[in-house]
């Protein structure tokens, strides 16, 4: 079995100390699309897809104006389907897709992967299926699955991971995963956890964009939070960002053996796997 972490998008996020309103510019802070790639004994499985080739090459007016917003390169080589063929794989080596949520950031690549069985947790296919409001109509992009994916919902049935509620362990022989629900950034929000075996990796998605919100001993909030303040307080799924943090500290304080936890768009998050 061999697992890989991939940048599926560099981004560069409003960050730093807000000038703006002093004669000054926004500084950006420097983040990835962190996606796990692990061969299991029914093909690949990838968790969270980044931004998709198709975004990249051919971007719709309103994915333009988003990718350019976030400070995405619109680099075709960073594309999840790019790095599997670097790594020897073929495109339909990937059988299965995990994904935490629906924004195009962690979706966008799924018609890159047309073949794949998409695992998502049932409130947040609910939510494509059926938005409430504009929340959810327009950070989600239909055309991510105009393709007709073969869906795999997933639904809380009683199951528990290290205290936590999740749905049934899928077990491929050499690794399984769960989705844990952390919602609140999308109503049905998840982290994903596999395991490895040397362990668990939890990977969190957006449930944390900062690697001290989850740290037990020196708990603390992302340098670019002041900055964005304004920002967080006007996308209604920005403000719920960290509030499963002191869940997630205890978590590592308790099982910081058992565990490794990780974020979508932390560079350190990622980093700390090549170390």
């Amino acid at each position: 079995m061999r697992i890989h972490h991939l940048n599926c998008g560099t981004i560069n996020v409003p960050g730093g100390v807000s000038l703006i309103g002093t004669g000054g510019l926004l500084q950006r802070a420097p983040g990835v699309i962190h996606c796990i790639l692990v061969e299991t004994n029914d093909g690949l499985l990838l968790v969270d897809t980044g931004i998709g080739s198709r975004d990249c090459l051919l971007p719709t007016r309103i994915m333009r104006w988003m990718l350019t917003f976030g400070g995405y390169p619109f680099d075709v080589n960073e594309t999840a389907i790019e790095q599997v063929k670097r790594l020897g794989y073929k495109p339909e080596d990937v059988r299965h897709i995990a994904l935490t949520h629906f924004h195009f950031d962690h979706a966008g690549g799924l018609p890159d992967f047309p073949h794949a069985k998409v695992h998502i947790y049932e409130k947040e296919y609910r939510a494509i299926t059926q938005p409430k409001d504009m929340y959810e109509r327009y950070p989600y992009r239909s055309d991510h699955w105009a393709h007709g994916p073969h869906w795999v919902v997933h639904e809380l049935k009683g199951d528990q991971w290290f205290g936590f509620d999740c749905t049934p362990l899928i077990d491929f022989g050499s690794i399984a995963f769960t989705l844990v629900p952390l919602t609140g950034h999308t109503r049905g929000h998840s982290a994903v956890a596999l395991h490895l075996s040397d362990g668990w990796v939890l990977h969190c998605g957006d449930a944390y964009t900062f690697h001290g919100e989850v740290d037990p001993l020196s708990p603390r909030r992302a340098p670019y939070s002041r900055s964005i303040r304004h920002l967080m307080n006007l996308v209604r799924s920005f403000r719920y960002i960290g509030i499963h943090s002191p869940r997630l500290r205890a978590l590592v304080a308790e099982h910081g053996s058992e565990v490794v936890l990780t974020c979508s768009h932390d560079p350190r998050e990622f980093e700390k796997f090549f170390g």
